[in-house]
């Protein structure tokens, strides 16, 4: 069999088809421009069009919001475990196993994708932002809370991390910023949850291996790393000295990306709700400073900025923890997830690669006297 062609990383393999998401013309979810999505739709309507491969009806959606809303409550033996934790453990790592308890109190743990999907999917929506607040409150001697049926889902997010009910604008960042970080084709959570996927698991199983991957430290999403980028430039005339004292090959944080070269369509939607947002909280420094870095980097690098340049401000002026900023991402990005687990496990192919050898061969073999007398 041949194995000529080696590609370290699978950078540039096409290692499966999708339907969930187009990265060739801008982005696109389905078919939807990402553009008209965040202009025009909700982060419920959204995800219900990853799952399910459609937008929903008014009917569907009233029918699927009430559905995540039936499912927002804690096992109380969670909560009970939450206390015994230490208080080091981030809200990721905590998170993690939050998914794995999960699967143990689920009516039906034992069936596969293809039965579980819509139910497991829909409890992993409903309780993710309820673990993560949990945990966040906890360890910071905050009153626990419980979502608001007069908020929209993304406003209990909100008021479940920060303990405010959000103004509009503030809803409508998180909003777009949820979108946004939903999906993006094949990256290496997503292809994990596929790998995953594709032998038959449970749902709880490939979000589970895909956090494990998104917890990496240099899988992007999320990343809070930008703000120390701001924090050590500190005013856009020491743009040009900063990025002159850079080793060529230090990497900086939120700029650069495997697949864009100029642009990434998401941090150019995200700028707009950083304008927006940094006018109200009366940070319009914050945005100059950004942006003659962003001008900066791409004079002397020529790396555009990705998705995690433009959202770490946007968390920022949210108000959020900064390890909160990849836990809120992940409760986006798990519906991506599940859609590429979903779809892998339809295709009834476990994904199997080769690999190519690159160790001894022909060794002569000595038993393990021979092995002592030598």
């Amino acid at each position: 069999m041949s194995q000529e062609l080696f590609c370290p990383g699978l950078r540039g393999v096409i290692a499966g088809e999708t339907e969930i998401c187009n990265l060739d013309h801008g982005i696109q979810y389905r078919g939807y421009a990402l553009q008209d999505l965040t202009d025009g739709s909700t982060f419920i309507e959204v995800a219900h069009l990853l799952l399910f491969d459609e937008l929903p009806s008014e009917e569907q959606f009233a029918d699927f919001l009430s559905v995540i809303q039936e499912e927002q409550q804690l096992p109380f033996v969670l909560q009970e475990l939450y206390e015994q934790f230490p208080v080091h453990n981030l809200p990721l790592e905590v998170l993690r196993t939050g998914i794995s308890l999960l699967n143990l109190f689920d009516h039906e743990p034992q069936e596969d994708l293809l039965q579980s999907y819509h139910s497991q999917t829909i409890n992993l929506l409903a309780k993710l932002p309820l673990m993560v607040a949990a945990w966040h409150r906890l360890r910071n001697g905050l009153p626990q809370l419980a979502p608001r049926p007069e908020l929209s889902h993304v406003g209990n997010i909100y008021y479940l991390l920060t303990g405010d009910s959000p103004c509009a604008l503030f809803e409508e960042a998180l909003d777009v910023a949820l979108i946004c970080a939903m999906e993006h084709e094949l990256t290496p959570s997503s292809f994990v949850a596929r790998v995953v996927g594709s032998v038959r698991s449970n749902q709880y199983s490939p979000v589970l291996a895909a956090l494990d991957a998104f917890i990496g430290m240099i899988h992007g999403g999320g990343d809070d790393r930008p703000l120390d980028v701001l924090n050590a430039v500190g005013s856009p005339d020491r743009a040009e000295e900063w990025i002159a004292k850079l080793d060529s090959e230090t990497s900086i944080p939120g700029f650069g990306h495997p697949v864009y070269r100029e642009c990434d369509p998401r941090a150019a939607i995200l700028d707009a709700q950083c304008e927006k947002l940094a006018m109200a909280c009366g940070r319009t420094d914050l945005e100059k400073l950004a942006e003659a870095i962003e001008t900066t980097v791409w004079k002397h690098r020529k790396l555009p900025a990705n998705i995690d340049w433009p959202l770490a401000r946007l968390f920022a002026y949210l108000g959020f923890d900064r390890d909160l900023f990849r836990p809120v991402f992940v409760m986006s990005r798990m519906v991506g997830w599940s859609a590429h687990a979903y779809e892998q496990c339809e295709c009834n192919e476990p994904i199997r690669p080769r690999a190519r050898y690159r160790g001894a061969v022909d060794c002569p073999f000595e038993s393990i006297r021979d092995r002592d007398n030598r």
